[in-house]
């Protein structure tokens, strides 16, 4: 039966149908998005399924045990869907610098430094494909996921409460991601390796809150990569 056959009038469906199609819509636009991002990965093809994992086993602990960050179910799905993004400006950076070896030059680590506000402009210029609430969390996450508690991070030294917890969220994940794996310039943390070095503050100060929903779960972030390892051979 040829595709063309097929003629769906969907204003004459159902409000939950319509919704239904959108909803699928939507998440295929984000997995085409964050194919695009996958491209530009350091973290191997399965980068950014894992960073959604990590960022969902985190933001529901943080849900459950700090009730004051207000963040609801609804929300720690748009922070997981929006995690997609974090790298999103780093198909600004040219591969020399994205993909070398060795360590940056101080010029090459400003030029990286970059993406964070490059994915904004590259968030902003997409109009209409989302909702106020992704698009806000989407920004947050792009720009401020090195931001440091301290204000020692980047791009606009941030500290505290000031940086979007959606943002403090994703940083965690990210980092975490990048110890465990092994990269272009460096081999494979363990994953108690990891963990130590994140609470301890060797990867940089994290909300001291954070630490604690980390301590948490942090047996759910090791399952993660075990099971990653067991699908894929990579991580």
């Amino acid at each position: 039966m040829e595709v063309s056959s097929i003629d769906y009038n969907e204003q004459s469906l159902p409000a939950e149908e319509q919704v239904r199609i959108l909803q699928n819509r939507y998440s295929r636009l984000l997995d085409i998005l964050g194919a695009v991002v996958e491209s530009r990965s350091l973290g191997g093809g399965a980068h950014i399924d894992r960073i959604k994992n990590f960022t969902r086993a985190l933001a529901e602990e943080v849900m459950n045990s700090f009730p004051e960050y207000f963040i609801n179910p609804y929300m720690v799905e748009v922070i997981v869907s929006a995690s997609v993004f974090h790298d999103i400006g780093k198909i600004t950076i040219p591969d020399a610098i994205l993909f070398k070896p060795g360590r940056l030059s101080r010029e090459e680590f400003e030029f990286m430094k970059t993406h964070t506000i490059r994915g904004c402009e590259i968030l902003d210029s997409i109009e209409g494909a989302w909702s106020d609430d992704f698009r806000k969390t989407a920004h947050q996450i792009s720009r401020h996921h090195h931001e440091k508690y301290d204000g020692k991070g980047y791009p606009d030294g941030l500290s505290g409460e000031d940086i979007p917890i959606a943002a403090q969220i994703v940083s965690v994940a990210d980092v975490y991601d990048a110890l465990v794996c092994e990269r272009v310039y460096k081999d494979a943390f363990s994953k108690q390796e990891a963990f130590n070095m994140i609470v301890s503050g060797e990867c940089g100060m994290f909300n001291p809150k954070l630490m604690e929903a980390f301590r948490n779960c942090h047996g759910r972030f090791e399952e993660l990569v075990d099971e990653y390892r067991t699908k894929t051979g990579e991580i």
